[in-house]
């Protein structure tokens, strides 16, 4: 027989999922205050989900509870206001924990917990009897972050190195003088991770006495373990699909192709992480054929996101905004065989999509990279060194290979090929309307020369990324026809010259030399001579530009593409 250990509760949260139907069948009401929070659904996607919602509407009106419809995520209503630091609470999302992160006890309960709740105020927590070690874990986090980490990568870090011994099955209460650096998104973010990782609770020590509140009120465990956790060795890492507990860092994850990108929910869509995403987002575009699907936690987060021009700067890099309160479960499922990246909670199987569907939880900065890239992971296949250090060269050389004006993307790479699993397939058809032979002849440090109105059509990020993947570390044109395609050569350190004349003299087969490009990049020169070298011998001077560089940008092209520039910053 185990014991069982009583827990007042000081609010019962109901919500709208499959432990609302214990909630509509109770006959009495309420014995401890309890409110009504819709967030999981908004708005309905099923007419059965419709009913649920008129139902929890009707039965909150009739008993004279809080109703809050589309308002926010749990968590967030919590602990900006429906929930005071020292009180506990039962919720019936998993998520909604985050709310520990003002000092405050936050359960999951199941049917036969919630129905326990209702009835009598208190929440039974049953041991069993052979359990003799302490559900009680301090988590103690010295230091202060690497720059340019996230608490998210210090969540995740935690999880992997506590491991699930410490941590499932367990109240945690998380202290050190690493909290005083982070702000209440941050905090939430841990405890909810944590709590999506196995805990039972995790609550952030109390704010105004700096002991931890959850232990205030119980001394039945004789014993209570102390983690400590130096949060200088926080990395960068992700949370494989499958659950919140198996990570691993981003710089030992091989190139994964993604096909969505959500920003939003309980963590993941606070102002801090908008403000973030929409930083990164600004002035650049998304990879072609991407998803990416940006949804604020709460409507005050809306309303000021939308004021900053966060939501503008999403949208205009080819994103989606959707409600707070949207979920990809409701808006933005994924096929059987797709890949989503998320900043948010929950990766659970079947989450989002299919249960072959797979979902990695990164931080902000790692899922807005993924949707610029296409790809999540840092980890490089052996050819990538060699073309790494290439480009970094101080010289520049490459023969040349001339087309005309209005060369668009569908002649890059044709709309039919775009299907194929692999780049190794998609390069073999570049430029093949045009020039059926021409992948197979192209080598690394060939030029593809244009004229006006180059990479006209559709924005697909393929057209330049298979240029790359050919050897491609250049193009000349008299003109760009659009921002992004010259910002998805940029992405993948092609070097997107311009030439001021109305005609490049330039013929087949031969070579352009331009000594000295890395540092004149460094240096922010715009204006190049280059040497021509004809097919005879004969060398000639070509003035090339290289405008409109901005600070990121140049970046990205020194360090030979995107993805290499994030890994050394």
């Amino acid at each position: 027989m185990g014991n069982v250990k009583m827990q007042k509760v000081d609010l019962c949260v109901i919500q709208d999922n499959e432990l609302a139907q214990v909630f509509l069948k109770t006959e009495k009401k309420p014995a401890v205050a309890t409110v009504v929070v819709v967030d999981q659904t908004v708005p309905p996607n099923s007419p059965e989900v419709s009913g649920l919602h008129k139902a929890l509407r009707e039965k909150a009106e009739k008993e004279g509870l809080d109703f809050y419809y589309g308002k926010g995520m749990c968590a967030e209503l919590l602990a900006n206001g429906l929930l005071k630091a020292d009180e506990s609470a039962v919720v019936c999302d998993k998520a909604a924990g985050a709310a520990g992160a003002i000092g405050a006890k936050v359960f999951l309960a199941d049917a036969v917990q919630l129905k326990q709740v209702l009835e009598t105020g208190e929440l039974s927590q049953e041991r069993s009897a052979e359990d003799s070690e302490s559900k009680k874990n301090v988590v103690k986090t010295t230091g202060n972050l690497p720059e340019g980490l996230s608490a998210k990568d210090l969540a995740l870090s935690l999880v992997k190195e506590l491991g699930a011994e410490a941590i499932s099955g367990k109240e945690l209460v998380l202290t050190g003088d690493t909290l005083k650096s982070l702000d209440l998104s941050d905090k939430m973010t841990i405890c909810g991770v944590l709590g999506k990782a196995g805990a039972v609770t995790v609550t952030v020590e109390n704010v105004k006495t700096g002991e931890p509140a959850a232990f205030n009120t119980n001394t039945a465990d004789s014993e209570i373990s102390t983690y400590i956790f130096d949060a200088a060795k926080t990395r960068e890492v992700t949370a494989l699909p499958g659950g919140c507990t198996e990570i691993k860092p981003l710089s030992e994850l091989s190139a994964v192709k993604i096909k969505s990108v959500f920003i939003g929910g309980t963590t993941g869509g606070t102002l801090k992480e908008l403000a973030q995403a929409a930083s990164m987002l600004k002035g650049r575009k998304i990879a072609y054929g991407l998803r990416l699907i940006v949804a604020p936690a709460d409507a005050d987060t809306y309303i000021k996101a939308a004021t900053a021009g966060y939501l503008t700067d999403v949208l205009e890099a080819g994103g989606l905004v959707i409600n707070h309160c949207g979920s990809p479960e409701v808006q933005g499922r994924i096929g059987k065989t797709e890949v989503m990246v998320s900043n948010d909670l929950e990766n659970k199987p079947g989450y989002a999509g299919f249960e072959t569907s797979k979902t990695y939880l990164t931080s902000t900065k790692a899922a807005v990279e993924a949707a610029l890239l296409g790809t999540l992971g840092y980890k490089e296949e052996a050819p990538a060194e060699k073309e790494k250090t290439e480009t970094r060269s101080l010289t520049f050389e490459g023969r040349c290979w001339k087309f005309g004006d209005d060369i668009d993307t569908d002649i890059i790479i044709p709309t039919q090929h775009l299907n194929y699993e692999t780049m190794d397939e998609i390069k073999t058809h570049a430029f093949e309307p045009l020039r059926p032979d021409l992948a197979a002849k192209l080598r690394e440090g060939d030029l593809i020369v244009a004229g006006s109105n180059f990479g006209c059509g559709s924005s697909r990020e393929q057209a330049a990324s298979c240029q790359k993947v050919l050897g491609g570390l250049a193009n000349i044109c008299i003109e760009y026809a659009t921002k992004r395609y010259r910002s998805n050569c940029v992405n993948w350190g092609i070097l997107p010259f311009t030439c001021p004349e109305k005609e490049i003299v330039l013929e087949p087969g031969e070579y352009l030399y331009l000594p000295g490009i890395r540092k004149a990049v460094e240096d922010g020169a715009t204006r190049f001579t280059a040497k021509v070298i004809g097919k005879d011998g004969a060398v000639r001077d070509l003035e090339l530009e290289l405008n409109g560089v901005t600070e990121a940008e140049k970046k990205v092209l020194l360090a030979g593409s995107l993805i290499n520039s994030y890994k050394e910053a």
